[in-house]
């Protein structure tokens, strides 16, 4: 396996983990009744968490693209 193939994977494995945990804080915002653009504060950051994970997966695959 090439180091470049190793790094690609050790970033993939740090921002998998980044994800795993940002989305373990989720559940705290279901009892949440404010709201942000007409949408509960739970639901709105469901939505940004979705750009923010796909933004740092597209971010380390452009990185290592072969």
């Amino acid at each position: 396996m090439a180091t470049n193939d190793k790094k690609f994977y050790v970033a993939t494995l740090i921002v998998l983990l980044i994800d795993i945990i940002l989305y373990s804080i989720y559940p705290v915002f279901n009892s949440a009744t404010e709201t942000v653009g007409g949408l509960t504060i739970f639901y709105f950051y469901q939505i940004i968490l979705l750009i923010v994970s796909s933004i740092m997966f597209v971010t380390v695959s452009l990185l290592f693209k072969k």
